[in-house]
């Protein structure tokens, strides 16, 4: 009778702790704090309804344990390639005015007009207009705009610049861009220039 009694002692623990598998840990026998009980030689204790695939659901260490494999994330997908810019071919005229000391037709300096020119896609034609101021002789002053103009277009051909592409004129006194209530060298010297107007082809990106 004791020897019954033992057993189905056993028995009754066994349904007890069958009982208890966690459905985390479906096929294995758990304690009431949801780990898994396990033998006397740390194996894990299946119970009557442990299946194969239930080795899945135990933890590390327990027979046919199959680590979960995670996945790799998706690579990021690489950027979208920046639109490639839009060039074109455009008109443009530009405008500079070369000065001159009084009395003068020295040529100081036409680098930024040839550098311009230089940054053109075609130059399609330079105009020169030569211009004095009011003091002296008009006939004097005419003849001075005439090379003062012919000094610029030098420069420039000196420069790089085709003569065939430049067009000159020449207007004396007869066209300030500057009036002052005394004429002195000073006050009129914006008139003492030569004004050049480049008309060519630019490329430009949009």
């Amino acid at each position: 009778m004791k020897k019954i009694a033992i057993a189905s002692g056993i028995l009754l623990a066994a349904a007890a702790m069958t009982a208890q598998a966690h459905p985390e840990h479906e096929g294995y026998v758990t304690q009431t704090n949801d780990t898994i009980w396990r033998t006397g030689f740390g194996e894990c204790w299946r119970n009557g309804f442990w299946k194969e695939e239930d080795a899945m659901h135990a933890i590390e260490g327990c027979d046919g344990y199959q680590k979960p494999v995670v996945a790799e994330p998706a690579p990021a997908p690489a950027p979208a390639p920046a639109p490639k810019p839009v060039v074109k071919n455009i008109q443009v005229t530009e405008q500079h005015i070369v000065y001159f000391d009084f009395d003068s037709t020295e040529v100081k300096s036409v680098a930024e007009i040839t550098s311009y020119v230089a940054g053109l896609t075609k130059l399609e034609g330079i105009t020169l207009s030569g211009h004095a101021d009011k003091l002296g002789a008009s006939e004097y002053n005419l003849a001075l705009s005439r090379k003062r103009v012919n000094a610029v277009a030098d420069a420039l051909v000196e420069g790089g610049v085709d003569r065939g592409l430049i067009t000159t004129d020449y207007q004396g006194e007869t066209k300030p861009v500057k009036a002052c209530a005394k004429d002195t060298k000073t006050c009129l010297a914006e008139n003492r220039r030569v004004e050049v107007t480049i008309n060519g082809v630019k490329q430009v990106q949009q």
